[in-house]
């Protein structure tokens, strides 16, 4: 039987004492272990996700490697947003799984790990542009009903509702995947069907189909000159 050893992590001493997030946690890893007695030993950092020195990781790896066990988190997000720090696991040489992700490959955990870097950069800019759109929401309905039918505020909605697809966190990710995809000139079909084999789902949770790759990568801005 397969042993593992779980690492969870929670972002605030107030998180960390009220146990917020760390019951989804856990109960995500066991519903990947299945088995109960398969969990050697579990370890809970109360850290913030940008600090990297986390010690009940370094001694959930330890464990694992003295009783040759897998580490299991419930999600990539759980370790960091930095990809030097994903790198350092891998060079310790430790086995692990995400429970999220359990097919992904070493490709999809850096590519994830890298998107996960971005986020972080991306975070204030797009706080930003949440609340100027909340302010421009706010400015249309002090204009009057009339203003919605003008043109210049039917285009902005269009844009918004573009952006939102795009920030939709499956989209996100998955775009950044398509973009990579469509410049090594993979078909959609051949890019659907690696999104799917690496454990992405669509903002509904299903798998994708070659025409929402297509529409993705069309949001984006990288569409191929055909559809194959």
């Amino acid at each position: 039987m397969e042993t593992f050893v779980a690492y969870y992590r929670v972002s605030t001493q107030q998180q960390g004492k009220s146990g917020l997030g760390l019951d989804a946690q856990q109960s995500a890893v066991r519903r990947f272990v299945q088995n109960p007695s398969g969990i050697l030993a579990e370890f809970t950092d109360i850290e913030s996700g940008k600090v990297n020195q986390r010690p009940q990781l370094l001694k959930a790896i330890h464990y694992a490697k003295t009783h040759q066990a897998r580490l299991v988190i419930a999600k990539l997000d759980r370790l960091s947003r930095n990809l030097t720090f994903i790198s350092s696991l891998m060079d310790s040489k430790v086995s692990f799984v995400c429970a999220d992700m359990p097919d992904a490959n070493e490709f999809t955990i850096h590519l994830l790990a890298a998107l996960a870097q971005q986020e972080r950069k991306l975070i204030s800019n797009r706080t930003k542009q949440a609340l100027d759109q909340k302010l421009r929401q706010v400015g249309q309905w002090r204009n009057g009903a009339q203003s919605f039918l003008h043109p210049s505020v039917s285009a902005k909605a269009a844009e918004s509702n573009r952006k939102r697809g795009l920030t939709n966190e499956n989209n996100r990710k998955a775009t950044e995947l398509i973009r990579a995809l469509v410049m090594i000139n993979l078909s959609y079909g051949e890019i659907a069907r690696r999104l799917n084999g690496a454990g992405f789902q669509t903002a509904r949770g299903g798998n994708f189909q070659t025409t929402q790759v297509m529409r993705l990568a069309k949001r984006a801005g990288f569409v191929k000159t055909e559809l194959t």
